[in-house]
């Protein structure tokens, strides 16, 4: 089973490098992306009709720190839109940001939603880090 995967970040750079380091490990599916936590609501929770995944949850991977709605903010928005049923219902989110700030990693960890914290860049363990937290947490069992 492969992995689809969204990848929210502003900086195209980062968005073009996450792609390539998956395609590479060969576990996920094609990458769509999103430039801001705006562009990723309207174009993939707010379209009519919906994106369809397949039985896998949809795998985020999203910056904090972008213009408009950052990623905390755009996390809450998708829980939201869950709760009215408005959002894909099974979604694995991970943190994926250049912060190391405490603070970033504790407000994370206290929402719901999110599965994970990876810092930037990326790399094959990065990567490989990514599909563990994944796969243990759509399995229940601990990578």
């Amino acid at each position: 089973m492969a992995i689809p995967v969204i990848v929210i970040d502003d900086e195209q750079v980062d968005r073009y490098t996450v792609k390539r380091r998956l395609a590479r490990h060969g576990g996920f599916d094609e990458v769509l992306e999103a430039r801001s936590g705006d562009a990723f609501l309207i174009d993939y929770c707010d379209r009519i009709p919906p994106i369809e995944f397949d039985s896998a949850p949809v795998l985020i991977l999203i910056d904090i720190n972008m213009p408009g709605r950052n990623g905390f903010e755009t996390v809450e928005e998708l829980q939201r839109r869950q709760d009215e049923g408005r959002a894909p219902p099974s979604v694995v989110v991970m943190m994926f940001t250049s912060s190391s700030n405490p603070n970033d990693k504790q407000r994370a960890k206290a929402l719901p939603l999110v599965n994970g914290y990876i810092e930037k860049p990326i790399d094959a363990a990065g990567v490989e880090q990514v599909f563990d937290l994944y796969r243990s947490h759509v399995t229940g069992k601990a990578a």
